[in-house]
């Protein structure tokens, strides 16, 4: 047969077969390339799965050992010499809750260890704990209440939970004394299995209210026991936080991981397998599931994380059905096979550098958790210090660098010699204890670079890098700040004993006060009456004006008594200050020597005060007159100031400052020149009540008074009083309207004094009206009860044993409504006459003046012209 027939049989075949041979070709690369492709895929997706994992791995082993970091400091503060008050647990623990460095934590607490008998004296010790709140803490106590034979209470909390204050935790009833008994014997850090916080107890329970508490016992001493027994021996208590494992885990989960993944996370410890967290609870973890442990203090944390369920055809990206649809439909196009290879490829370049992208991301948050830590280091106000054990620094915080004197890259090349006095016998007994505990904790001397040596505290701990190299960690603290806060606490207490003892000697000064109103009230009374019955002209009648204006000289130092106790408010308004202070200089002016230089230094600036116009008059006459007789030649400069002042909370205080160049005073004589009746001037020249009136008053007015002075330096007196602004000025009162005589009108007076009794009865009588006198207020609310609407008028005393005059009219009140009354006292206080403004038809009157003013106050009650 010729080729050409053979070749013209054979085309039609070739040219049939040609397409299928194309197709199932071309099918058959593309089904090759489509495998391959979500082969690729696959393990692309497996490795990104893999480099999240680890990165959770890392983020979370980071995030448990920040909260464990916590314990060490908070445990070195519960260990000190002297109890841990409410103040030094807010220094320490008050930045860690609420904050991003420590994700989840919820709470950190203090709890001490007290036997029986010593359950009182620890009581009172809390109780009387007012370093961060002025009360105290009064109702702090046992619960559940029972006599043991010790106790483990919760002291300290943060956040503060008041209903767990003083909780035991050795009470029977719980089960924490195990666990508790276990951290003290062990001396290390005791984690609990995942459980449910006792301020939770009764929330409705979830799963995010998962919590695993840390504990860490504290020991009495400056070292860690060495065995068990001594531990339980020397236990104080144990210190610990609790975090949330939801919230920790989350904090530590990258978000390419928390959704699509299933993360499960069990603690494995005794008394078995816990859940701690799941996020997927209802699904069943895959065989592909990546898995590490995490050591959690002493229990060990089964951390696995799976890739969701997937089909294989999910492995197909757009570009493998790209290239699948191609090979179907045009199995003989190689131009759509090599375009489809081509999309493949590029895409799998996009995955690999989306891929270098995350690795990059990764990478710039562990860069970003050490430069945190490395801030935290180099922000520590106490000085750390990190060294290899037996050699040389190896880094300091600035704090340590400030107190040595030396930069971070001098002290890592300084040898020890010239950091630590080698000579300190106290140095190489704290190496020989570190050395064998792993911690020491003690006193040495220091060198600066300057070579001066200082008493430094330091506490070092052995440790391991992350490379398995063994480091220490160095705190010391420069013991010459604690003797400078002793001698202010020193002084600070000073303060408060002068304090003290002014305030007993105002008590004292106020009730001789008190009780000499009532003789006065009966002097002054008695001569009013007889001076009514005596004839113009008649010789009794000057008698009576000198005793009179004895008793007027009485009354005003009874006056100046209770200034100086408990100075009357009444009449104070709001008063440009500037013209009182020019007004009390120019009276001041007349009465100076010639040779003494008055010198006024007054603001323009328009100052508003909150006063009385002559009580502080008084106080700039008193103070001028003083310094004026601390010149003993009769020569020199008085200078007086007044000017403005803001404090360091922005409120306004008018500054008002006398200044002499008199002899001055020394120590012992400031210390008692605000004292009644104490006077450095001979016998007969001064009652000693000057300055004594001026504390009162300026005590009265809201504001303080400083005193500076020395030996032949002369004085300074500066008055500090609270400034108002001016739309706080209130108009002038009118004066009272005059006293008129009764009608005949039925009074009822009460006082338990009868020497009073039956002078204000004759005066009253005197007046024109009719009076009945009680001593004990059963018989006088017995006559009102009797005939209510027969008395104009109720005059009752105050201070009674019995009931008081408030009491009083409280009663009168419920037997007639509108019964007038008026209360009399010798010592009006503040309470009282907030007590009595709400009441109607009820007023006040001072004792001592009740013979001038109570016709004034019965015209006002019963409301005549």
């Amino acid at each position: 047969m010729p080729d050409d027939t053979i070749a013209a049989s054979t085309e039609p075949f070739v040219r049939r077969a040609l397409p299928g041979l194309l197709f199932a070709a071309t099918l058959a690369l593309t089904l090759v390339l489509v495998a391959w492709s979500m082969a690729v895929n696959a393990e692309d997706r497996r490795a990104l799965f893999e480099r999240r994992t680890e990165a959770f791995r890392l983020s979370l082993t980071a995030a448990v050992r920040s909260q464990l970091d916590i314990l060490p400091g908070l445990r070195l503060a519960a260990s000190g010499p002297v109890p841990l008050d409410d103040a030094h647990f807010a220094r320490h623990a008050g930045d860690l809750l609420g904050t991003s460095r420590f994700p989840g934590l919820t709470l950190s607490f203090v709890a001490e260890r007290v036997d029986g008998a010593g359950r009182a004296a620890y009581l009172q010790r809390v109780r009387n704990d007012r370093s961060a709140d002025p009360a105290g803490h009064p109702n702090f106590d046992i619960h559940p209440p029972g006599e043991r034979p010790e106790y483990m209470l919760l002291r300290h909390q943060l956040p503060a939970d008041p209903t767990t204050d003083g909780y035991d935790l050795y009470d029977p009833g719980q089960g924490y004394r195990q666990a508790i008994d276990r951290a003290i014997a062990d001396g290390g850090l005791i984690a609990t299995p995942p459980l449910l916080l006792a301020r939770d107890r009764h929330r409705p329970r979830h799963a995010e209210l998962t919590s695993v508490v840390v504990r860490a016992a504290t020991y009495r001493g400056d070292r860690l026991p060495t065995n068990a027994a001594e531990r339980r021996a020397a236990a104080s208590g144990v210190v610990g936080i609790a975090f949330r494992t939801g919230e920790l885990v989350r904090s530590a989960l990258p978000a390419e991981l928390a959704l699509p993944a299933q993360v499960r996370i069990t603690d494995g410890g005794a008394p078995g397998p816990a859940l701690i967290y799941d996020s997927d609870p209802a699904a069943a973890m895959g065989d592909d599931a990546l898995r590490f442990e995490l050591q959690v203090a002493d229990r060990r944390w089964l951390v696995e994380a799976a890739p969701p369920p997937q089909a294989w055809w999910e492995d197909a990206t757009e570009g493998t059905l790209a290239l699948l649809a191609a090979g179907l439909v045009c199995a003989a196009s190689l131009a759509a096979l090599t375009g489809g290879l081509a999309r493949a490829r590029r895409q799998a370049e996009i995955r690999v550098r989306e891929g270098l992208a995350k690795l990059g991301q990764e990478k710039a948050l562990l860069q970003l958790s050490e430069a945190r830590l490395r801030q935290l280091f180099e922000h520590s106000l106490d000085a750390l210090v990190t060294s290899r054990p037996g050699g040389g620094v190896l880094a300091a915080n600035p704090a340590a660098c400030e107190m040595l004197g030396r930069s971070e890259a001098l002290l890592v090349a300084a040898p020890r010699a010239d950091i630590l006095d080698l000579g300190d016998p106290r140095v190489a007994a704290l190496i020989a204890q570190r050395t064998a505990t792993g911690r020491a904790r003690g006193q040495v001397r220091m060198k600066r670079a300057n070579g001066s040596l200082f008493e430094a505290e330091v506490s070092t701990m052995v440790y391991k890098d992350v490379d398995g190299s063994p480091l220490a960690s160095v705190i010391i603290r420069d013991l010459t700040s604690r003797i400078e806060a002793a001698a202010e606490r020193q002084r600070l207490e000073t303060q408060l004993r002068h304090a003290q003892k002014m305030e007993a000697v105002g008590t004292l000064a106020g009730g001789i006060a008190h009780d000499f109103n009532n003789v006065l009230a009966v002097v002054l009374g008695g001569s009013t009456l007889l001076e009514a019955e005596l004839a113009e002209g008649h010789p009794g009648r000057e008698h009576l004006a000198r005793m009179r204006q004895a008793a007027l000289r009485a009354r005003t130092l009874v006056q100046q008594l209770l200034t100086f106790s408990r100075p009357p408010t009444e009449g104070m308004q709001a008063l440009p200050l500037q013209p009182l202070v020019q007004e009390a200089l120019a009276l001041l002016r007349v009465t100076l020597p010639a040779g003494v230089a008055l010198e006024p230094r007054l603001t323009e600036e328009p100052l508003h005060v909150v006063t009385e116009p002559t009580q502080l008059q008084q106080v700039l006459l008193n103070l001028g007159n003083n310094a004026v007789q601390a010149m003993p030649s009769g020569r020199g400069h008085l200078e007086v100031t007044l000017d403005v002042q803001t404090d360091a909370v922005g409120k306004r205080w008018a500054r008002l400052a006398v200044r002499d160049d008199g002899a001055g005073m020394d120590a012992a004589v400031r210390e008692r020149i605000f004292e009644p009746f104490f006077s450095t001037k001979a016998a007969g020249q001064g009652t000693g009540l000057g300055l004594a009136m001026v504390h009162g008053i300026v005590a009265a007015h809201g504001g303080r008074i400083e005193v500076s002075s020395a030996p032949g330096r002369g004085s300074l007196f500066e008055i500090w009083l609270p400034a108002v602004a001016c739309s706080e000025v209130q108009p002038a009162l009118q004066a009272p309207p005059a006293a008129a005589r009764g009608r005949g009108e039925r009074i009822l007076y009460l006082d338990d004094d009868e020497v009073l009794r039956l002078t204000v009865a004759a005066l009253l009588e005197q007046l024109g009206y009719v009076v009945q006198t009680h001593a004990e207020p059963a018989a006088a609310l017995a006559a009102v009860a009797a005939a209510p609407r027969d008395w104009a008028l109720v005059i009752t005393d105050q201070d009674m044993p019995l009931m008081s005059g408030l009491e009083v009219v409280r009663a009168m009140q419920q037997l007639r409504a509108d019964l007038p009354v008026l209360i009399v006292s010798g010592h009006l206080t503040d309470e009282l006459y907030e007590a009595v403004e709400p009441l109607a038809h009820v007023d006040l009157l001072r004792k001592e003046f009740i013979a001038e003013q109570i016709g004034e106050c019965i015209n006002a009650l019963l409301g005549r012209d």
